[in-house]
């Protein structure tokens, strides 16, 4: 395939901030892609770059690229990769190099008469008729970095255990409608974090969870819905005193802290547990994912980075037994279609997941249909440039009923 044009624009994610959108032409067929951004960001991820430098580098290359007959995904990237020739992507950045990436995939996709999923899947070493749906994670409680106030656990999120997709959602909404009301009684007025979830006032991490017990109860949903944390307990890990600062008095050791973890596992049937500890912790993860005592899913996210290599070390050190996979960790799509592979060679499930800063490109709704995914995380079930990414994914689930094992 030859791209004949390529334009560059810088548009406002969702906390208004300047990113990436990518328009890219070939023939009569156009498409566009846009990247977003994490506050929370591991430092094991790629190099972002200012979206204006990106401007101004990319212009430089552009006519390369436009010189080049790319075979795949694979020939694209490559292309790029060695265009950048950093370690990181700091020649260009990594947000660069995947919005171009994404773009390419929707216009390959359009060229060869397929689906965006379609196209993605061609690269994924599983085949056939998925078996399960993927699950949906809302995080209706917005902690740590995602918030102005609250508890220093970062995500408190339902998943519904529902099998139709669109009723999945529609559960989502009720509960979260409940819970809107519940908050506007409770602090006087409904305050909402970066990902769409509400905020509480007071650092009580054990509260959220009560307060989603309460709510399902009165919804009669208990069977129903079940609760996930992300942690992202590297955003208050004290490196030099090598604490977990949980609470403002509440500084705790790595032991302490998987004590925590095992009591709310056992109160609250916790599914799963995203970045328990910090980044590099690879022995505290693995003491929870190896805990014959709980069943919980132990997710790496800032421990994997969406990483082939760091992947394959935690999968030695069964340190996960789930991994997030999101794209702007790595840089390109077919670094993470690779690591979306190891996941799936060694049984580890994988969550595709947003941003806080999002934009209202739905590019991992496919990425999570063609990956057989566990789950989908894609924040509260309200604000737009999380809804697209859900209702993608129900257009493609619908698609695809009749043809579920």
């Amino acid at each position: 395939m030859k791209i004949d044009n390529i334009f560059l624009k810088i548009i406002y994610d969702s906390r208004g901030q300047e990113t990436l959108k990518a328009i890219m032409r070939s023939g009569n067929i156009e498409v566009s892609s846009s990247v977003p951004h994490g506050k929370s960001v591991g430092e094991k991820e790629v190099f972002v770059m200012n979206p204006y430098t990106a401007v101004r580098k990319f212009e430089k290359i552009k006519e390369r690229i436009l010189n080049v007959e790319f075979a795949d995904i694979n020939d694209f990237d490559g292309f790029l990769l060695e265009l950048d020739g950093t370690k990181n992507k700091s020649a260009f950045g990594g947000n660069l190099i995947l919005v171009l990436s994404q773009a390419f995939c929707y216009l390959a996709a359009k060229k060869e008469k397929l689906e965006l999923w379609q196209y993605l899947e061609k690269y994924i070493s599983i085949k056939g008729k998925r078996k399960d749906l993927p699950l949906f994670l809302f995080n209706l409680i917005n902690g740590g970095q995602h918030a102005v106030s609250g508890p220093r656990i970062q995500e408190y999120m339902i998943v519904p255990q529902i099998k139709d997709l669109k009723v999945c959602l529609e559960t989502a909404q009720i509960f979260f409608a409940g819970l809107k009301e519940y908050f506007k009684k409770e602090f006087g007025k409904n305050v909402f974090g970066d990902e769409g979830g509400l905020i509480m006032l007071g650092e009580d991490y054990t509260k959220p969870l009560e307060i989603f017990e309460e709510i399902r109860d009165q919804l009669n949903l208990k069977d129903k819905i079940r609760f996930s944390l992300d942690v992202a307990a590297d955003s208050f890990y004290n490196r030099e005193k090598e604490k977990y600062e949980i609470k403002e008095d509440k500084s705790v050791s790595q032991k302490e802290l998987l004590e925590i973890y095992t009591k709310l596992i056992t109160r609250f049937d916790i599914l799963s547990i995203e970045d328990p500890f910090e980044e590099n912790d690879f022995e505290g993860f693995k003491a929870l994912a190896t805990n014959r005592k709980i069943k919980t899913i132990i997710i790496g996210d800032d421990l994997t980075a969406t990483n082939y290599e760091v992947l394959e070390k935690a999968i030695k050190l069964k340190a996960i037994n789930g991994v997030i996979i999101k794209p702007t960790q790595i840089g390109t799509i077919s670094e993470t279609l690779k690591t979306i592979n190891l996941a799936i060679k060694n049984k580890i499930k994988i969550i595709i997941s947003h941003r806080s800063a999002e934009t209202e490109d739905n590019f991992i709704a496919d990425l999570a249909w063609a990956s057989r995914a566990w789950a989908l995380k894609s924040g509260a079930p309200q604000p737009e440039e999380r809804m697209v990414k859900y209702n993608r994914l129900i257009q493609i689930s619908n698609y695809e009923k009749n043809h579920l094992l």
